[in-house]
């Protein structure tokens, strides 16, 4: 699989924009303790004014900056760690719970399976936005900027938050597919010859499970960036939403959150109101995009290991007797093994 993964150009081009973004945010957090440049004033070289926030995008501020003058690239390269990192973790998060669960669930007897799935069904109905909205609303926004708990508090909550969330769904995902794994020949045979369940679970359920639970993995992270991007739309920033009386702001540069912020600044005006709200737009569709270009690239590479040719001793003998010929039977023969035949074929 690493080999189709390593000469597959489009999974390499998402993967060193990812990575390339995530060490740049993390190099400007410990090189630069997070700052982030403000502009209050534009001068020229002759020492006029030409400029007022918020710029344009220019040579000096790529991507342009804010109302109070900060460039929002340097916003974006700092927040891309916060955004990948919380998505991340509450897939992680949801995974590792989902297979705890899971796991001695799927071994347990279809009735219990059954009663499982049918408390679980009524979750999967709901909107998880409106329930993470109702979750967290009373917690998350602060009406004095004085009082706002510690950062670690506030992100603990809604981790949490958004981890239960997300359980229902990701556990009964698992389940079913652990109880199709276990009613495999090999998974029968394992169970036939006395293999204890921790013994079938570590040698022969987990390295079937891998694909599977990349995938979810992948699936989960694009999930958790749209609730982020859901809440923000309502006002509800990851870390905290503080009230101003000139409106909401963020606590960190989270790139959900910033959307969010510039959506209530947008306009139809011009472009110095527009890109504000564009930028971020643009940026998140943009890396949505490029996670589903990378799970659907992760998929082919499974889908291609599984159809990789299999050696056995058959195949060596079965190639070496195709190749020999009765013309000059003493010339070396460069026997190419074949793919694994069916009992059915083989003679």
């Amino acid at each position: 699989m690493r080999r189709v993964l390593i000469r597959d150009p489009i999974f390499i081009f998402c993967f060193v924009i990812v990575t390339g973004l995530l060490l740049m945010s993390v190099g400007n957090t410990v090189f630069r303790d997070g700052n982030v440049d403000q502009t209050l004033m534009l001068y020229s070289d002759e020492g006029r004014l030409i400029g007022i926030p918020p710029l344009e995008p220019s040579k000096y501020q790529w991507l342009g900056t804010d109302n109070a003058g900060y460039d929002l690239f340097q916003m974006f390269v700092e927040g891309f760690k916060w955004t990948v990192g919380i998505c991340a973790i509450v897939a992680l998060g949801r995974m590792a719970i989902g297979l705890l669960v899971g796991i001695p669930l799927a071994f347990r007897g279809a009735r219990l399976n059954h009663f499982f799935k049918t408390l679980l069904d009524g979750f999967l109905i709901l909107p998880i936005s409106l329930l993470a909205l109702m979750m967290l609303a009373s917690t998350m926004i602060f009406w004095d900027s004085t009082q706002v708990p510690p950062l670690w508090n506030r992100v603990k909550i809604e981790l949490i938050v958004l981890v239960v969330l997300g359980l229902p769904a990701v556990t009964l995902y698992l389940i079913t597919e652990i109880r199709q794994l276990l009613q495999q020949e090999f998974m029968i045979v394992a169970q036939t010859l006395g293999g204890s369940v921790w013994h079938r679970v570590k040698l022969h359920l987990l390295p079937h499970l891998i694909p599977t639970l990349v995938i979810v993995f992948m699936q989960q992270f694009v999930q958790t960036l749209m609730l982020l991007i859901h809440l923000s739309l309502f006002g509800i920033f990851f870390g905290g939403t503080v009230l101003l009386h000139e409106g909401v702001m963020p606590t960190i540069y989270e790139w959900s959150s910033m959307f969010g912020y510039y959506f209530g600044q947008f306009t139809a005006m011009t472009w110095m109101t527009n890109h504000l709200f564009l930028i971020p737009a643009i940026a998140l569709a943009a890396l949505i995009f490029i996670f589903n270009l990378l799970t659907s690239r992760l998929e082919r590479a499974f889908r291609l290991r599984r159809q990789e040719p299999m050696v056995t001793e058959i195949n060596i003998a079965q190639s070496e007797a195709a190749a020999a010929s009765l013309d000059n039977p003493f010339s070396l023969v460069n026997a190419s093994v074949s793919l694994k035949n069916k009992p059915d074929d083989i003679v």
